[in-house]
């Protein structure tokens, strides 16, 4: 499964996302890795995860929780219109990408033991986009370099969906895709986007408390 929404947020909304989310990229200036705390108790403390790949790395955005519940919210409106019932969601986060930086084809791990088709990733992204830039989200079939072997690329695509601001697109962790690579032409130019993972719970009962509901302290 896979969905994409144009103008997602209400244009306020979204440039008071965007600034967030640009006012907590550092490109440089390490940051001490927090694991275990309550960020209700420690509010001005975050998480920075880097992955091991050049020019990509996530911020967590345990600072902002209660400032991105309203676009976790809207984000479960959207994926309960589309039938999924009784969703979780398990993390979110800021998503920074520069140079030429691309991610090769696989599928996302599932959240919490659950069932890849069960389990759902959701981004917003922030950043300016031209058509020439690259960053495209491509959606196929995965080729195999040997029966049960590696996968190595996509064919018969099933989507390439442009990165545009405030464009907001879900997929189930079941989906083999890619991200193509930056080709903008600009040192200083930044691909970002919000993140969130998601699991349906159906026929399970939930905490309506936003903290329980929306989780910000698990990393996937």
């Amino acid at each position: 499964m896979i969905h994409y929404v144009d103008d997602f947020l209400p244009e306020d909304q979204f440039l008071a996302l965007k600034k967030k989310v640009e006012a907590k990229y550092e490109p440089i200036k390490p940051r001490e890795l927090f694991t275990n705390y309550d960020f209700r108790q420690e509010p001005d403390k975050f998480i920075l995860q880097p992955i091991a790949r050049s020019g990509n790395w996530m911020d967590y955005c345990i600072p902002h929780a209660l400032e991105c519940i309203p676009v976790l919210e809207k984000m479960e409106e959207t994926m309960k219109s589309l039938g999924i019932k009784e969703l979780m969601n398990w993390s979110s986060w800021f998503q920074y990408s520069v140079d030429t930086m691309s991610l090769p084809v696989h599928r996302d791990q599932a959240v919490r033991k659950s069932e890849p088709k069960d389990t759902y990733s959701a981004v917003i992204y922030t950043s300016d986009w031209k058509p020439n830039w690259g960053g495209e989200f491509v959606v196929g079939k995965p080729v195999f370099d040997r029966p049960g072997g590696n996968v190595e690329s996509l064919t018969d695509f099933s989507h390439v969906i442009e990165p545009k601001p405030n464009r907001m697109t879900i997929w189930s962790r079941d989906e083999w895709h890619m991200v193509n690579a930056l080709t903008v032409n600009d040192p200083d130019y930044v691909r970002s986007f919000m993140g969130s993972s998601w699991s349906s719970i159906e026929g399970k009962e939930h905490n309506q408390n936003p903290y329980q509901r929306f989780h910000f302290t698990e990393i996937e």
